[in-house]
């Protein structure tokens, strides 16, 4: 499936507006142009790719529960079941990093669709839907920081640095640095060392799929090799994470995780 055939709301250009009143209390409107018309249902997160903007985050695998939960809160909220529709993007999207849950949780937020009106919560849940650059996301961010007096951009740190720690990128991402991790070494019996890592392969093994096909246990726990490289070369290509080379290249993931949740305590 293509980009062009998968397109959630934020990836069109101009779907996402906001106007915010000289008293700067409420934001007038969030316009989705032609929502009916774009293709959430079928779509594997083309989020992950459409959203990233100028960094390079790997791209986090979707099941098909997860694209049944983002078409079933499109179509709540479609419905105007406003509260059933902010539990499911506060609840089941939004924690498994979906940007355009996260943005959505802010949208509703600010506009008190589904849950009480708060703007400084609308702030902060927009800088987490933000945090890959997406232009869209960025615009109504700003819009909405820039509304905000010094107590209330404060509070908005206070809240945002909180999500960051509970729901931005970085933190899933070593999550699954540890799921993987984990993976290699419960299920193979693998021991991985500076400088790479070794399968044991002394018995075979088939892993089957949920569509019916299989691969070998090499090829499967190989993938999974690759795939937590790669996430640990993004880390490490980001210097101001401040973790240190021997700890990614001696798989700690626990100095790892202490590295990233300092830098998401503070705010540049």
């Amino acid at each position: 499936m293509t980009e062009r055939s998968c397109i959630r709301n934020y990836s069109a250009v101009g779907a996402v507006q906001t106007g915010i009143r000289d008293s700067r209390s409420v934001v007038d409107k969030v316009i989705h142009a032609s929502k009916a018309g774009l293709a959430v249902a079928a779509c594997l997160f083309v989020s992950v790719a459409a959203a990233q903007s100028n960094n390079s985050f790997p791209k986090m695998p979707v099941d098909a529960k997860t694209v049944r939960v983002q078409t079933q809160a499109e179509e709540v909220y479609n419905r105007t079941d406003y509260k059933r529709a902010f539990f499911i993007y506060r609840n089941e999207l939004a924690p498994i990093g979906d940007k355009y849950g996260q943005y959505m949780v802010g949208f509703m937020y600010l506009t008190g669709k589904g849950v009480e009106e708060d703007r400084i919560a609308a702030s902060a849940w927009y800088r987490l839907a933000a945090e890959r650059d997406t232009k869209e996301f960025v615009k109504v961010r700003d819009q909405v920081m820039r509304s905000l007096d010094d107590i209330e951009r404060a509070e908005s740190d206070r809240q945002f640095i909180e999500l960051r720690k509970e729901y931005s990128d970085l933190i899933l991402l070593v999550r699954a640095i540890r799921e993987d991790y984990d993976e290699l070494g419960e299920r193979t019996g693998s021991r991985l060392s500076a400088g790479g890592s070794r399968l044991s392969t002394s018995r075979p093994v088939v892993v089957v799929d949920m569509g019916g096909s299989g691969s070998s246990g090499t090829e499967y726990y190989s993938s999974i090799q690759r795939r937590l490289q790669a996430r640990l070369d993004y880390i490490a290509e980001h210097e101001d994470l401040n973790v240190p080379k021997e700890d990614i290249e001696g798989f700690n993931i626990r100095a790892i995780e202490r590295h990233i949740e300092a830098y998401l305590e503070r705010l540049d």
